[in-house]
């Protein structure tokens, strides 16, 4: 069993580290119990994270997940240089080994209890030892260094060590740097502001913060010209990442991970535009990516557009990967274009609309999108399992009242263009396209290059729908 813990001793803001660099970044940590990581023959720290175990949810009922539900995954971030292979060490006995997601090819050479592969580009992906339970989490960034001036009154400086933060509470024309090593124990908050930033190597853990004692781990209300980027977003105790009402927001290379708990989401997104998520990966327990009205931020924003979400690596362990709603209160939702893709696991839906509020939701793309593995295991809602034959869906669009809906009328759904959609995994239930009546319908639907285990489908076989879809397109 890999153990290591690095003891802390505060003097001020002074922190002892031991001499081992790989310590020394990574104060007060517990090291993954499962995998030793090295790059280049140098020794990288593998950090925990508590995940989902099985796809199992309810209703919020006034306690948190029991823990028998989740497992102890590892992760590990390095900076990418050229031609370094990545050696990993695991006591396990190695009866299978996958790396996920497959399409970016790399192809691990297992030696005994040793895996060894080279990273040709900065990217994040899973490696799997045997099946998917307790997988290593490896965020390769790009090589850049970082200036701030710690000095500065507008910048929140955490560097290596640990650190109570609490709420911190970000101003326009503010900085939070997480530095490389810094594990920041609490959530950002920031409300109608604007330039702000919230950048560095660190993570942000909010396991110390009690549901509803705190925002989300990162909220943003009302703020114009943000940028997010490099962090690690560890354990969420709800929602992870949300900006509400808010303009101009970018997520760069940002890694979520350690969302298990009831309501964990990754980034949701409440009546907000020209919001970009890039280059980041994120493994929620509840949904990855969901663009929301809410009925509370309606009036400050009746209109969602300018989305674009590019070039991520997405798991889900409940729910859905994108997801427009279930909160659609929102005169329209356009201009959304998500791309270059990969889903290495998902449990229900990976591309899902579900409008169940006002919202004409228009003009929106899904273009290059990877799908593996559903998860299906133990799946149960409440004490009840659950039927998951038609889990593992690629596409569902569908308007219809939920238990979310805030709206007695209905919306629309028109213009959704696919294409370059691969399906790789076991069992991939059909299309399924659902409008509510004559008046709100599912319409012009675009489907070109969508391949299911390499075959390419090119007719309505694939589709389940009712009578109010109209214009379905094989292109």
């Amino acid at each position: 069993m890999y153990l290591k813990y690095v003891f802390i001793v505060f003097l001020g803001i002074g922190v002892a580290c031991c001499a081992d660099k790989g310590d020394s970044e990574n104060i007060g940590e517990l090291s993954s119990e499962n995998f030793k990581v090295e790059v280049g023959g140098e020794s990288v720290f593998v950090y925990q994270a508590r995940v989902s175990k099985y796809p199992i949810n309810q209703n919020w009922p006034g306690y948190q997940r029991p823990l028998e539900q989740t497992e102890i995954a590892s992760f590990a971030s390095f900076d990418y240089e050229a031609g370094k292979t990545v050696r990993i060490t695991t006591e396990q006995k190695i009866e299978s080994c996958d790396i996920r997601p497959k399409e970016f090819g790399i192809i691990p050479e297992v030696k005994g209890n040793t895996i060894e592969f080279v990273v040709t580009n900065p990217c994040q992906f899973v490696v799997e030892v045997n099946g998917h339970h307790k997988a290593l989490h490896l965020f390769v960034n790009p090589k850049k260094q970082i200036q701030v001036d710690k000095e500065d009154s507008r910048i929140h400086y955490y560097g290596p060590g640990v650190h109570e933060a609490g709420v911190i509470n970000v101003k326009s024309d503010e900085t939070v740097y997480i530095d490389e090593g810094a594990i920041v124990y609490g959530v950002i908050r920031s409300e109608n502001t604007s330039n702000i930033k919230v950048i560095g190597k660190g993570i942000l853990d909010a396991s110390r913060i009690a549901r509803g004692a705190a925002p989300h781990m990162i909220s943003l209300h009302k703020v114009r010209n943000a940028y997010i980027g490099g962090i690690i977003l560890r354990d969420a105790h709800e929602w992870g990442v949300v900006p509400s009402c808010c303009d101009q927001v970018t997520f760069d290379n940002i890694k979520l991970i350690g969302f298990w708990r009831y309501n964990s989401d990754g980034i949701d997104i409440v009546n907000s535009s020209n919001i970009v998520i890039k280059n980041s990966f994120i493994r929620a327990f509840d949904d990855n990516i969901a663009i929301k009205g809410l009925q509370w931020a309606y009036e400050e924003q009746q209109t969602i557009k300018g989305i674009r979400v590019d070039n991520c690596v997405l798991w889900n362990d409940w729910g859905k990967i994108f997801e427009f709603g279930a909160e659609t209160v929102a005169d329209t939702i356009q201009d959304v274009m998500i791309s270059n893709c990969y889903v290495p696991r998902f449990t229900m839906v990976a591309m899902d609309i579900q409008n169940g509020d006002r919202g004409h939701i228009e003009n929106v793309v899904f273009n290059n999108i990877s799908i593996e593995e559903p998860i299906r295991e133990r799946a149960m809602l409440g004490d009840t399992p659950m039927d998951t034959k038609g889990w593992g869906r690629a596409i569902s669009l569908g308007i219809y009242g939920t238990q979310w809906s805030s709206d007695v009328t209905r919306g629309s759904i028109d213009n959704i263009r696919f294409s370059n959609i691969r399906c790789t995994g076991s069992s991939f239930s059909s299309i399924e396209l659902k409008g509510y009546d004559e008046k709100h319908q599912v319409s012009n639907v675009y489907i070109k290059d969508y391949f299911v285990n390499g075959t390419k489908i090119t007719g309505d076989e694939a589709i389940q729908k009712n009578d109010f879809v109209t214009n379905v397109v094989w292109e």
